[in-house]
């Protein structure tokens, strides 16, 4: 198993951090960089690529050494993945050589057996890499290897640059990489990467584009405690946030964005929920509130141009709305491009970093007292039904009179609304299926008809301001604004009868 934490660095800032205080006091590091040559293979379906797999023979002087890295798990940098590595005579793979570790019946494992897949084998891009190599041995005794890498990935169709820094844990507790990430980010503006070098090469040879994933349900036990449930939650809201990040750093993908917003969003919810027994440290809020907002600007926009504006064309003139359109489309996508600047930042690489060495470290134990510590080891099936209670009985006291309350009033009860339906599918696996579903089910429609009116909230400030920087839209954002109200308007009903309906339940226990 490899457990290796990859961040970008500029090339210029390598020399810097080859003299940094941490490395000189490392034992047997590299005295100059060394040249390792490594050339990956492929069939030319690119079948090891479409399994999850990379397959390389890289030069060590006179010899050569086999190496397939199997898909794994990528959070904050971090890249967990099982790896095989062997001593292969000659320039090619052998594939032989990987019977016995990898098992028959999985989809590699079936590959490395297929003859046909050995015989089409051939080079599909070559990675050229200048390394220098640090060994750390920590006070805690943990040994990580540092790599600081300079040089290029090389297909047919072209090449891209490398310089990046790789700390791989070579014993003791992975959050230690993140430690050591933090002390070296204070001398140098380094970066996530979320790409490994297989992932580079293989961007030149196809477009690959990067799916927007949805959150997982969390499966807790009943045996588990406050602190369990705690990290297994935020656990499941950082694997949104991390998955979509590519698709945002991508810039052209919308439903990237929502999703990691969304990601943060269930995130947020999450560390209040647990406020009162699991505070956060010091500017945490603050930061996953910045990262939310710049995620934000761009979604807001892309809702407008997308679904509010084609019902609003269905209404009327869609001709009238085309300058609408394509002024919310053009700030919409130099929005996202400011997301994407800002996923790829110092910041949010600081924030990741931080956030999951607190979470690995468990850092809130520190400050607490015996019985603060005491509290984390209680049931959670007794805490969650406190927590679900309490929030369901907030939004029936926000929401009451829900369908003639104003703007902000109503704005508040959704937030309610969301904070409900969060904790309910955090905590659903300790509660009932069938009862979960029912609560579930009344509470989604509420939202949703909240969600859409919010949205309708939001376009009508957006369509008021457009005009000021593109004039030729104000007679369609006009119209579009007066379709929102009347829709609103039309809405009443229906929103007075979904909150009836939810208001007879109770929450799940």
């Amino acid at each position: 198993m490899e457990q290796e934490l990859k961040l970008r660095v500029r090339i210029e800032d390598l020399d810097t951090l080859r003299h940094v205080p941490l490395f000189a006091q490392s034992k047997g590091a590299a005295e100059v960089p060394r040249l390792l040559t490594s050339t990956y293979f492929d069939t030319p379906e690119l079948a090891f690529h479409e399994c999850g797999a990379s397959l390389r023979v890289r030069a060590v002087g006179d010899g050569r050494l086999q190496t397939l890295k199997l898909e794994g798990s990528v959070q904050a940098g971090l890249f967990d993945r099982n790896e095989f590595e062997m001593p292969v005579d000659g320039d090619v793979p052998d594939l032989k050589l990987l019977h016995d570790p990898i098992p028959e019946a999985s989809d590699c494992g079936k590959l490395v057996r297929d003859e046909s897949a050995a015989a089409q084998l051939k080079p599909v891009f070559v990675t050229r890499i200048n390394r220098a190599v640090f060994p750390l041995r920590l006070p805690s005794g943990d040994e990580i290897e540092v790599a600081l890498d300079e040089g290029t990935v090389e297909a047919d169709s072209g090449s891209l640059p490398i310089a990046a820094l790789e700390l791989e844990l070579k014993q003791g507790q992975a959050e230690n990489l993140y430690g050591v990430a933090l002390e070296l980010l204070d001398t140098v503006p380094l970066r996530i990467d979320r790409f490994s070098k297989a992932d580079l090469g293989y961007a030149l040879l196809i477009a690959e584009h990067c799916k927007a994933v949805k959150a997982q349900p969390v499966h807790l036990q009943k045996s588990d405690s406050v602190e369990d449930a705690f990290c297994s939650i935020v656990r499941n809201c950082l694997a949104q946030v991390h998955a979509n990040e590519r698709g945002v750093v991508s810039g052209h993908d919308p439903s990237s964005v929502h999703q990691m917003r969304v990601g943060l969003r269930r995130l947020r919810s999450a560390l209040d929920l647990f406020a009162t027994v699991i505070p956060a440290y010091a500017g945490l809020d603050e930061e996953l509130r910045w990262i939310a907002s710049e995620l934000g600007a761009a979604r807001d926009w892309e809702v407008l141009a997308g679904s509010t504006l084609e019902h609003a064309g269905t209404s009327g003139n869609p001709e009238e709305l085309l300058p609408v359109r394509d002024a919310c489309l053009k700030i919409a996508t130099n929005n996202r491009q400011r997301a994407a600047q800002a996923v790829e930042s110092v910041r949010y690489t600081r924030l990741a970093l931080q956030l999951a060495l607190w979470l690995s470290q468990k850092g809130w134990r520190g400050e607490m007292s015996d019985e603060q510590r005491e509290a984390l080891s209680r049931p959670a099936r007794l805490f969650a039904a406190d927590v679900l209670r309490r929030r369901h009985r907030k939004l029936i006291k926000r929401g009451k009179g829900l369908a003639d309350i104003d703007d902000r009033r109503r704005h508040r009860a959704r937030i309610a609304a969301k904070k409900v339906r969060y904790a309910t599918e955090f905590f659903a696996s300790l509660c009932p299926r069938r009862v979960v579903q029912h609560y579930v089910g009344a509470l989604a429609e509420l939202q949703d008809d909240l969600g859409w009116r919010n949205d309708a909230v939001v376009a009508d400030e957006l369509l008021k301001s457009l005009p000021r920087t593109s004039p030729e839209t104000a007679a369609g954002a006009a119209f579009a604004r007066g379709f929102l109200a009347s829709r609103v308007a039309a809405d009443h009903r229906t929103l007075k009868k979904l909150w009836k309906r939810f208001r007879r339940l109770s929450p799940p226990h």
